[in-house]
């Protein structure tokens, strides 16, 4: 052997060597790290428990049942947003990071003998087979969905792409049940459902979420909207009313839409350096300079309330409505190899000027401090009684039995107040029977009063409240007059037409808080 082949195998056993030595120094290092970490003794020491339990204990162990408690124990030290995901719930995430879903195209309200349609979606599957808004789908492949939950009876209408679904469908205004074979397909998830130019030539778009995709659409919409051959907007009014957030990424991807470069958008504060992140704007303001109103309520959420938040700390927007729900946390997702995983807290965002929405040690909270308006309305649908009404779906009923009627009747004006008498006394007959809190309270003070022995013109007081309370309610379909007209309106053209005619025809038209925000936009722009 000459003497570099000696050098060359010295070399390998010298590399060797410090290999072997880098090893156990590792490996000694993760020891103490191990024993020294309070959460992996912890770990360990549960992991002793369990293997002792189930060697020496004589009675039955049923598993599944002490692990899952065991985990609801865990969890419910950490925040409400942070959670165990099951397998079939990942699927579902795994659709909404894809942008669709496999599906027939409907939305649905659970009931108790089936699954209510509430809206059909254009070109899918269901409208071709003749499905409408009111309709009931009591089976799906000869499974009663009565008899599932929400989420059970809603799985059986999904499946893959090109696969068939046999359902049945109960039709109340024909007093008819149908049967149906349709081929499911994928159904893009439906993040903007309208963007379109008001009467003011404001350009309004709704968001209803911040999904895969969400970003996208919203820029194909200015891209159509906003293009040169069109006439220009005044402004634009961003509706993310009840929109409960979504991506991260999605969220300050939009933003940057509306914003020049260089612009703090959203940072996040993690308990890890790698989670720890700053989004600056990155483009030209897409949308020219354009004023822009955001509606806003307290069901605005997460990534709304990042959009909405970040454009008005840097200038670009004022928020109109309600204060917005207060969630300042990011969430992140661990998968395991069986297809569950965890949804855990993995940071706090904040906004432009250290604007945080969650404290530091909030995490335990439901909801931090939310986004208040710059100028306040009071929704009318987040009222006690159109809450009610709409629970009830009187409203949606009476308006498919007379959806030609009512569409017919109202032409390009609102109903006329003959609608309203009709349809109040549809509720009578069909049990509606409301009562205020005002009046509960009233009559509850009058028996109290008149099994309590209390004094003769006392209980004629507490009678008085009761029968002027009472009186209140006989009014209520008068104080909700233009509501009541305009959802009537608004639910036969949808069933009739579809969703996008019954933004353009109605919602846009005669919707209090778009007319404000129109108002604001315009006072905004005088000098």
């Amino acid at each position: 052997m000459n003497n570099q082949s000696q050098f060359l195998t010295r070399r390998s056993v010298f590399v060797s060597a410090c290999l072997m030595f880098l090893i156990v120094l590792l490996t000694g290092g993760s020891a103490v790290y191990v024993l020294s970490d309070p959460g992996l003794q912890q770990a360990l020491n549960w992991t002793r428990i369990a293997l002792g339990v189930n060697e020496e204990y004589a009675g039955q162990l049923d598993w599944d049942k002490m692990f899952n408690q065991a985990m609801d124990a865990m969890f419910e030290k950490l925040d409400p947003y942070s959670s165990y995901v099951g397998t079939s719930r990942f699927r579902q995430i795994d659709e909404e990071l894809s942008g669709g879903y496999g599906g027939i195209g409907v939305s649905i309200l659970k009931r108790t003998n089936g699954l209510l349609v509430m809206s059909v979606r254009e070109n899918g599957p269901a409208l071709k087979a003749g499905i409408l808004a009111g309709d009931l789908i009591i089976m799906a492949d000869s499974v009663s969905l009565g008899e599932l939950t929400a989420t059970g009876a809603s799985d059986k209408l999904r499946g893959p792409d090109g696969s068939d679904v046999d359902v049945t469908v109960y039709r109340a205004v024909d007093q008819d049940t149908l049967s149906m074979t349709m081929t499911r397909r994928r159904i893009p998830l439906q993040h903007v459902p309208f963007a379109g130019l008001t009467e003011d030539s404001m350009l309004y778009m709704h968001i209803v979420d911040f999904g895969a995709g969400t970003s996208d659409d919203v820029k194909a919409a200015l891209d159509s909207l906003l293009a040169p051959s069109r006439p220009k907007p005044n402004g634009i009014i961003l509706d993310m009313r009840g929109n409960p957030g979504g991506l991260l990424s999605e969220a300050y991807k939009t933003a940057d839409l509306f914003l020049e470069s260089g612009q703090l958008i959203v940072g996040t504060d993690a308990r890890s350096i790698w989670k720890t992140e700053e989004h600056y704007s990155s483009k030209d303001d897409y949308s020219n300079k354009l004023p822009i109103a955001i509606l806003v309520d307290n069901g605005t959420a997460s990534a709304a309330e990042i959009v909405s938040g970040s454009l008005r700390q840097l200038g670009r927007a004022t928020l109109i409505g309600d204060t917005t729900y207060g969630k300042g946390l990011v969430q992140g997702f661990t998968r395991f190899p069986d297809g569950s995983g965890l949804r855990l807290t993995i940071s706090r965002y904040f906004l432009e000027g250290n604007v945080y929405l969650n404290e530091f040690d909030s995490t335990l909270e439901d909801v931090g401090h939310g986004l208040p308006p710059d100028h306040f309305f009071k929704f009318i649908n987040r009222h006690t009684f159109p809450r009610r009404l709409e629970n009830s779906l009187l409203l949606n009923k009476f308006a498919i039995e007379n959806q030609d009627e009512i569409i017919e009747s109202a032409g390009q004006l609102k109903l006329s107040d003959e609608w309203l008498k009709r349809f109040e006394k549809y509720c009578k007959e069909n049990g509606f029977n409301y009562r205020s809190r005002i009046t509960q309270s009233a009559k509850l003070l009058e028996n109290y009063a008149r099994y309590g022995r209390v004094k003769v013109s006392t209980l004629k007081l507490t009678q008085w409240l009761t029968r002027d309370a009472r009186k209140l309610d006989r009014r209520i379909f008068s104080r909700y007059a233009n509501y009541i007209k305009m959802r009537l309106k608004q639910l036969a053209i949808e069933r009739k037409f579809g969703t996008y005619q019954s933004y353009a025809d109605v919602i846009i038209r005669e919707r209090a808080d778009i007319q404000m925000a129109v108002e604001v936009i315009r006072e905004d722009q005088q000098p």
